[in-house]
């Protein structure tokens, strides 16, 4: 009686044994399913560049079964929306900082690491610009000061058509050279243009109108008092304001921390110099004086 208790009582536990291990083996084939599921739909996300919902995704798949892969992935997703929100409120040292946490990431997303670098040299180029631009509005605050207004017009006036200045990166900085820009006088160049219409209108002598227009000094840039002004013509190619704007962007890219200083001729000069050398870029050297241009 007693053999045959003890041989049900070990079937028993046999049979609960053995529904334990395939329950068991159920959850854990269960979680293997739901952690290759999120991991796909997160590195289905990162290819998106939607790292907001990639966050989520390997957030799930840690849940379902903690690997170092779903969690490194989950960090690194968390730095890029971290980085992009700081971005956006411009505070770019502490972006940098969840940029660099996510490039260093190990066991990282090979997509997500190549991103954070690209948007390391997004920040540094944008901290490089907001930099000489807050440079340029001082300079040509200073400029002001001592009523050199056409320069410190000049000098604003490339800020304001840097493109992208009026973007959520810059925007700050637009509204400033604006105001400033904004606050000068108007230039004598129509006031100078009336009183020669009025001068011509009210003069009936023949002889006094032809005198006028042999002394007419208008088109003399020494008679305005520009005594150096540089021709446009370099290589036989005419120098746009366009060509000054990019050849000013150069010399910002390339680390000059005075380019608002450059007067006009000193840009076009460095042009006909890179021009002359057979480059497109000008380098900081290319403004000093070679002799005929």
């Amino acid at each position: 009686m007693k053999k045959a208790l003890l041989l049900a009582t070990t079937g028993l536990a046999l049979i609960l044994a053995g529904c334990s291990n395939s329950a068991s083996s159920s959850k854990s084939s269960d979680n293997s399913s739901a952690y290759k599921t999120e991991m796909t739909k997160g590195n289905d996300a990162v290819n998106d560049e939607n790292y907001s919902k990639a966050a989520d995704y390997f957030e799930s798949a840690v849940k379902a079964k903690k690997t170092d892969k779903a969690t490194a992935s989950k960090k690194q997703a968390t730095n890029l929306v971290k980085a992009k929100k700081l971005m956006n409120k411009r505070h770019f040292s502490d972006a940098k900082d969840a940029l660099t946490i996510a490039k260093d990431q190990d066991n990282g997303n090979k997509k997500m690491t190549s991103k954070a670098k690209s948007m390391l040299y997004q920040v540094t180029k944008i901290q490089r610009n907001r930099s000489n631009f807050k440079l340029d509005i001082k300079n040509a605050k200073a400029m002001i000061k001592s009523s050199s207004n056409d320069q410190a017009r000049s000098l604003l006036e490339q800020v304001t058509k840097f493109k992208g200045i009026k973007g959520k990166y810059y925007s700050d900085i637009y509204a400033q050279a604006k105001t400033l820009l904004d606050s000068l006088p108007a230039t004598a160049v129509n006031a100078t243009d009336e009183t020669k219409t009025d001068d011509n209108s009210t003069d009936t002598n023949s002889d006094s109108n032809s005198n006028a227009s042999s002394d007419d000094q208008s088109n003399n840039p020494a008679a305005k008092g520009d005594f150096d002004i540089e021709s446009r013509k370099g290589q036989g190619k005419e120098i746009t304001d366009e060509d000054i704007a990019k050849a000013r962007q150069q010399l910002t890219d390339q680390g000059v921390k005075t380019v608002g200083a450059w007067s006009d001729n000193d840009i076009i000069r460095a042009i006909k110099n890179a021009r002359a050398d057979g480059r497109d870029t000008i380098k900081p050297s290319d403004a000093q004086i070679r002799g005929n241009n």
